[in-house]
């Protein structure tokens, strides 16, 4: 039996605990496997091999939502989110399982196996091996809002088009963010601890209080990018385009797009200004 029957089998598809302690497992073996079989190249192997675990189970997620939406014979903003909440757990509880496997592991292992392990996460943030004073409390640059929107802009409808293409292969663009998240903020963390003789919880806390609420906004927004695109693919190939099956569930995939393009601008907001205002705040 292969792991992602194992995965549905441990109702994965609607506990969001074994999702979260699903996508560690998945995160470690994909990790582990890339190590084993593709040496120099685990940066990118490891998020290849996590996605392709994670996949089977997300697409079958999907199919359940486009059934979910097309049995509905009326649009209620209730009724809409009450559909969707449980798939948002399980992405939620993805995500935040990769992250911390990534955030753990660059916090806690060599400097070296870190950045062999996490060259192209780290890259991201421009860390190359040199030691970091952390992500909170950097300057804010003339155009650096316009700079991140217009980048999350682009990974955003990214995800909703890999999703209608492949029904839930934006899972690859949220397992990239989650590794990229985790591994520099935890090898952040790690540096600035051993600059600043802080303890690294200490460290912990300084950098991640102010990241977080712009984390959790992003990554909702591609969540939401993820079902719209992924329920609308399998209308696609499922119902017959233009009946009232499928407009029904079209004209949702078009509001979660709207929910998620509104989340990516306020997610925007706070990665610009919401570190020093609360670094402001605690100083």
């Amino acid at each position: 039996m292969a792991l992602e029957e194992v995965m549905l089998n441990m109702k994965y598809e609607r506990q969001g605990l074994y999702a979260f302690l699903m996508s560690i497992f998945f995160c470690f073996l994909g990790i582990l496997s890339a190590r084993m079989v593709f040496a120099s190249n685990v940066d990118m192997m490891a998020l290849a091999f996590t996605s392709m675990l994670l996949m089977y189970g997300l697409n079958k997620i999907t199919t359940e939502e486009e059934e979910l939406e097309a049995r509905e014979s009326k649009f209620s903003i209730r009724g809409l989110f009450g559909e969707h909440k449980d798939v948002f757990k399980i992405y939620i509880a993805v995500f935040f399982g990769i992250f911390f496997v990534y955030l753990f592991f660059s916090m806690f292992a060599s400097t070296d196996t870190t950045l062999s392990n996490s060259r192209s996460q780290l890259a991201m943030a421009g860390i190359t091996g040199q030691a970091t004073e952390g992500l909170a409390g950097q300057a804010i640059e003339e155009g650096f809002f316009s700079s991140v929107l217009k980048n999350n802009i682009k990974v955003l409808f990214a995800c909703v088009l890999l999703s209608i293409i492949y029904g839930s292969g934006a899972i690859l663009f949220i397992v990239w963010n989650a590794s990229v998240w985790g591994a520099v903020f935890g090898y952040s963390i790690k540096m600035s601890s051993l600059v600043s003789g802080q303890s690294m919880l200490i460290t912990f806390l300084v950098i991640m209080i102010p990241v977080f609420p712009h984390i959790l906004a992003e990554a909702l927004s591609y969540f939401a990018a993820s079902i719209s695109g992924g329920v609308l693919s399998k209308a696609i190939t499922k119902e017959d385009i233009g009946s009232d099956r499928f407009n029904h569930v079209f004209t949702d995939s078009m509001i979660f797009t709207g929910i998620a393009f509104f989340l990516i601008v306020i997610a925007a907001f706070m990665e610009t200004y919401l570190p020093d205002l609360i670094g402001s705040i605690l100083a």
